[in-house]
């Protein structure tokens, strides 16, 4: 059957419905996109630090994207993008900060789970109580994951609470904004779901799934002078960017789509309310969970699943620090364990050479996890004022900020608790029943990152197509 004639609405303008939307007009199909609020792109977003003419145009929302998810690099491949793509050039990916002193990362380590016990040989991060503690994850019997349990529950039982609080959690749990001890396994951190699944064993595991990281183990000594950074640099890079930043993604996205198809400003709050309800041959929703409930009220398990879904806000602050000493590494984590508001500072001016400053650098510091309100409610300026002083404990800054931007996130990150894919498979199979026609799409069913929602949204698209 031909697609001349046939029209695809998607609900929601960031990168997911804008995905969905290129999908189908690459098809031939004709595809109006309604976004509720005044811009496209949602969670990702550019503006500038600092309202000088000369203020640099930066990342407020993800500024990276993963390397080897094939849906982000595709896309960018299409939209003609592939000679703006960047790649971070810190030496070191990240110290993490505790004890009062800042760590380097270790090297040979899968979301903090080492590939080998003698990953952890060279840092002071673990105590050697706490690395033979980790090693047993080798002897013990496999773990039954027949149920969904917690990242931290796994974790914990496997390799110990020292490893898990120290290195596990900033990274897995820094991700998702969220704490460890209620993010669900499967849906948060599958690769480790399977790790021990398939070997029985988190080490065993991920050492056979990343044969390459074992090989490269070296000597990190856990201090601000090792050369891991050195060794690092050498490998394939991990996440790109673009020249202008992530949000270049959203703005060829728009241009490659009809402008007569695309809506700002024009919220869909019922499946009633679509434009030519009768010309509409299927419908993409690629919303918030609770914009989606209320589209898709007449599905039980819409109603019992995405309602009240639970969300993390963030809140941040971009600053310029003039005359501030580059960092060697893209930035610092700051682990729960610290009992900081801090949880990561991204050292920009470090990590990407679109952000590169002669005289200074520009900081991202970024607060707020699942179930911790504390900085979102912060005034603007007590919010910049406290995650500064925790910096100055981990790097002391020279001078005051040149230029503050404030950017608040509220329902960031969507948090995924035990049996979230279960109830998942539940929304979809009822909306599939109840309206063929549909599908939902976004990080809340797909996973979180951007080629994630990249992905979900084609996904979404084809399925519909076909």
């Amino acid at each position: 059957m031909s697609d001349l004639g046939r029209r695809a609405v998607v609900i929601g303008g960031g990168i997911t419905g804008l995905s969905a939307a290129f999908e189908f007009h690459r098809a031939g199909w004709t595809v109006d996109v309604y976004e509720a609020s005044n811009r496209w792109g949602g969670k990702i977003l550019t503006s500038p630090v600092g309202d000088q003419p000369e203020a640099p145009v930066v990342d407020a929302g993800p500024d990276a994207v993963l390397m080897r998810a094939d849906a982000g690099r595709e896309l960018v491949d299409q939209l003609g993008l592939t000679d703006e793509m960047t790649h971070p050039i810190a030496p070191k990916p990240a110290y993490l900060f505790l004890d009062g002193r800042l760590h380097v990362l270790p090297s040979g380590t899968v979301l903090g789970v080492p590939v080998d016990p003698a990953a952890l040989d060279h840092t002071n991060l673990i105590s050697d109580a706490g690395k033979e503690r980790a090693a047993g994850d080798l002897t013990m019997p496999p773990t039954d994951l027949t149920e969904d349990v917690t990242i931290g529950t796994l974790c914990r039982e496997r390799l110990g609470d020292e490893l898990t609080d120290r290195l596990i959690d900033p990274l897995v749990g820094g991700i998702n904004a969220s704490n460890i001890d209620r993010l669900s396994l499967q849906a948060a951190a599958p690769l480790l779901a399977q790790a021990m699944t398939e070997h029985g064993s988190l080490i065993r595991g991920l050492g056979k799934m990343y044969p390459h990281i074992g090989a490269a183990l070296g000597g990190d000594r856990g201090d601000r002078t090792d050369n891991a950074g050195d060794r690092r640099a050498e490998r394939p890079p991990v996440f790109f960017s673009l020249e202008r930043g992530v949000g270049r993604l959203i703005e060829a996205l728009v241009d490659a789509l009809p402008a007569n198809g695309l809506h700002l400003g024009h919220p869909i709050d019922a499946l009633a309310g679509i434009p030519d309800p009768s010309t509409v041959d299927a419908i993409v929703v690629a919303t918030p969970a609770r914009a989606a409930a209320a589209l898709l009220g007449d599905v039980p398990a819409v109603v019992a699943h995405l309602v009240d879904f639970p969300y993390a806000t963030v809140s941040q602050a971009t600053v310029i620090i003039p005359g501030q000493p580059p960092l060697d590494a893209a930035g610092i984590l700051f682990p729960r364990v610290g009992g900081t508001m801090l949880t990561a500072s991204t050292w920009l001016s470090s990590k990407w050479p679109q952000y590169r400053f002669d005289d200074g650098a520009l900081i991202r510091l970024t607060s707020g996890r699942y179930g911790d309100e504390h900085t979102a409610n912060m005034s603007d300026d007590i919010l910049a004022a406290t995650l500064l002083d925790e910096l100055n404990r981990a790097v002391p800054l020279v001078a005051e900020p040149s230029a503050v931007r404030i950017q608040r996130w509220p329902s960031a990150l969507p948090h995924y608790e035990p049996g979230h894919l279960d109830r998942i498979a539940e929304v979809r199979e009822g909306v599939l029943r109840r309206h063929p026609r549909i599908r939902l799409a976004g990080a809340v069913y797909d996973g979180i990152g951007i080629p994630a929602c990249i992905a979900g949204g084609r996904q979404a698209a084809r399925e519909l197509l076909t």
